[in-house]
This record gives C-alpha cells, sequence and structure tokens, in this order.
C-alpha cells in the first residue's frame, strides 16, 4: 500500500469522523431541539390553558360587573323613590303639624289675604228660617274655625248677645271677624 493510499484512507477516515461527529452533532442538537420543542409546547400548552382561564375568569367578571351596575341602577331609582316619598312625607308632615298646631296670623293683611281667598261669606244666610237645614251665624263661624285649620291657622269663636262671630289675635291685639262679611275690626289687646 502506497502512501498516497494511506494518506487517502486517513483523510477518508477523518472525513467519516468529522461527517460523525457532524451527524452526532445534528443528532444531539437535533434532540436538544425536540426536547425544547415538547418543553415550549408543554408551556404552549400551560399558556393556552392559563390565557383560556383567563378568558373565563374576565367573562365571569364582565358579568358580575354588568349585574352591579344594573343592582346600582335598581338601588338608585329606588333612592329617587324614597326622596320623592320623603319629601311628600315632609310636605304631608308640615301640613298636619300646621293642622295640630296651628298659628296666627302674621299680620293684618296676612288675615285680609287669606279672608279673601277663604270662601265661608259665600253661603246663603236663610235669616230667622228656624229650619234645621238653615245656614245661619253659628254655621258660618264653625266653618271659617274649620278652614281656618285646615290651612294651619288660629281663628276661635265666640257668642256676643245672641250672635256667633269669630276672632283671632295678631301680635298682642285681638281682631274679631264677622263671617259673613269677612269684616275685620280691632277689639283690644291681650292682658
Amino acid at each position: 500500500m502506497g502512501m498516497k493510499l494511506r494518506i487517502y484512507i486517513v483523510i477518508m477516515f477523518l472525513a467519516c469522523m468529522v461527517a460523525s461527529l457532524g451527524w452526532l452533532t445534528t443528532r444531539f442538537n437535533l434532540a436538544a431541539a425536540q426536547v425544547k420543542g415538547e418543553s415550549l409546547a408543554t408551556e404552549n400548552k400551560e399558556y393556552a390553558y392559563s390565557l383560556e382561564e383567563i378568558r373565563w375568569l374576565a367573562g365571569i367578571a364582565n358579568k358580575q360587573v354588568t349585574m352591579t351596575n344594573q343592582q346600582i341602577e335598581l338601588a338608585n331609582a329606588s333612592i329617587e323613590k324614597l326622596k320623592q316619598k320623603l319629601t311628600e312625607s315632609e310636605k304631608l308632615s308640615a301640613y298636619w303639624y300646621g293642622r295640630a298646631n296651628p298659628r296666627e296670623f302674621e299680620s293684618l293683611d296676612a288675615l285680609k289675604a287669606w279672608l279673601a281667598k277663604d270662601n265661608t261669606d259665600k253661603a246663603v244666610y236663610i235669616f230667622g228660617s228656624g229650619c234645621l237645614t238653615g245656614y245661619d251665624c253659628n254655621d258660618y263661624a264653625v266653618a271659617l274655625v274649620r278652614n281656618a285649620l285646615l290651612d294651619g291657622y288660629l281663628i276661635s269663636f265666640q257668642v256676643q248677645g245672641n250672635h256667633m262671630l269669630n276672632s283671632t289675635i295678631i301680635g298682642n291685639k285681638i281682631y274679631f271677624i264677622e263671617p259673613q262679611t269677612d269684616e275685620v275690626w280691632f277689639y283690644g289687646y291681650r292682658g
């Protein structure tokens, strides 16, 4: 065997060794890539599952937010209704307080203005009818007291001779009122 052949065999052997080494390296890299790929696939699956779980939880959270917003809307509507009822209740309370605690007129002008609006003097007077259905001075006086109470004012009635009329106090002054004509006159000071 010649020298050339030996060199050729050595070169071939070395080439085979290099090729084998390349093949082994490739095989190792392929196995490492496969392991890494499987690891990434597992991580991707876990990521996909996590992502799916996050989407599912986000869907539940969105539904809860929607339900909470609806409950807030219902609560706000209930609050508005309660505010309305409270306002109505306060008005009713003020009305009943005014009726249970009538007040004096602030001034003579306020009394005259109220009498102008009141319709007690519009009833038909039947003088000396003797009939139980007749409307006479005591009916006028009682009606004026009732109407004043309904509006939260204090008016009384009294008998002078054989005639019934009304009186009220404004400040320290006493005024008489003829309920059939709305005439008002100063009577005196309270003592």
